[in-house]
């Protein structure tokens, strides 16, 4: 049997990876992998968050984590996380992606690498149809996904599954930290894991993992060659393109269906980040008939307003200073912001 190896773009220990650990058995695997893939001229370091949630364990993860690095004779940074500034999943999570990119960015290094697997992309999906999604979001977990000018995610176990890791580190005998937290069931994510996903492995098809990531791989496929069709029909129509606006000429667009223009707007507002967790199905319908409606204009969800005015279709985004610093972080030097595609 191949062992398990981290896929990785080409040359990316030249840019640097920045691996994200826990000390937990997917982020121990990673960097594990990486460490004994790294080439001589490589960069590799290890940044960890302790989330101080669990009083002396956090520590003792922060600990075990810091030991690892040295093993390897690699650089290790830490942050702590105030509790209090924890306040849900989410914000740990954006809090977290926060220190691990201004790391990396510090430091030079292009990638930041974290330990998603298959089963982490089959928990995503389920989790969305659950919540309600879009095709866009059936496509779960990118592999590679640009997060500023300088840094961007990459996710090298994202094709193996949970079970070929405790293998791989069992072989290897490699010691992880087990997170009592995730045996507990307040988190929706976790009550997927430990009841949804078993009963639906034993009651309708022992191999819907299986399933649900191959949904995922296809979606993705999908995603991206109407990403590629959109963005051309995007760069036909576009007048004027700012962070914050956008203006486009609605007169090569008319004899387009209404299910185009509609993927099209959410097209729009995904790469220009606006708000899109409020908006649905009515909403981007308004907006298509905006396309064949001139003189109406529309106020959305998140501070955008959408104006028709004669041929052109023009979106505002109306943020504080504080969100249009955080977006215009996230899409400082994308430059004309349709100019290209997302890989």
């Amino acid at each position: 049997m191949v062992p398990p190896r981290p896929l990785l773009p080409h040359g990316a220990f030249e840019h640097g990876i920045l691996a994200a650990v826990s000390g937990g058995a997917d982020s121990v695997a990673l960097l594990h992998m990486l460490a004994h893939s790294l080439p001589p001229e490589g960069k590799l370091a290890v940044a960890h968050v302790n989330h101080g949630l669990r009083g002396a364990d956090s520590d003792t993860d922060a600990e075990f984590v810091r030991s690892l690095a040295e093993e390897y004779g690699l650089r290790y940074f830490e942050h702590r996380l105030e509790p209090a500034t924890v306040l849900s999943e989410n914000s740990a999570r954006n809090l977290r992606y926060d220190f691990l990119t201004q790391q990396a960015e510090q430091i030079g290094f292009r990638y930041l690498a974290t330990a998603h697997t298959a089963d982490d992309q089959t928990e995503t999906v389920l989790h969305r149809i659950l919540r309600g999604t879009g095709l866009s979001g059936l496509s779960g977990i990118a592999p590679l996904r640009t997060i500023t000018l300088a840094v961007t995610l990459l996710r090298p176990l994202l094709h193996l599954r949970r079970k070929e890791i405790l293998a791989y580190l069992e072989s290897h005998g490699k010691t992880f930290r087990e997170d009592k937290t995730n045996v507990e069931n307040q988190f929706t994510r976790n009550r997927i894991r430990n009841k949804l996903l078993p009963l639906l492995r034993e009651e309708f098809n022992p191999q819907v993992d299986e399933a649900i990531f191959r949904l995922a791989t296809l979606a993705a496929e999908h995603e991206w060659v109407v990403s590629e069709l959109l963005g051309n029909l995007i760069d036909i129509a576009l007048v004027e393109d700012s962070p914050d606006r956008i203006v486009l000429d609605v007169m090569p667009l008319q004899n387009y269906s209404a299910s185009v223009l509609r993927e099209m707007l959410i097209y729009i507002w995904k790469h220009k980040k606006f708000p899109q967790r409020e908006m649905d199905y009515f909403h981007w319908s308004a907006l298509a008939e905006l396309f064949h409606s001139p003189g109406k204009r529309l106020n959305l969800p998140g501070g955008i307003s959408v104006q028709r005015t004669h041929n052109r279709l023009e979106v505002v985004a109306h943020f504080n200073t504080a969100n249009r610093m955080v977006r215009r972080q996230h899409q400082q030097g994308t430059g004309r912001e349709f100019s290209g595609r997302e890989s």
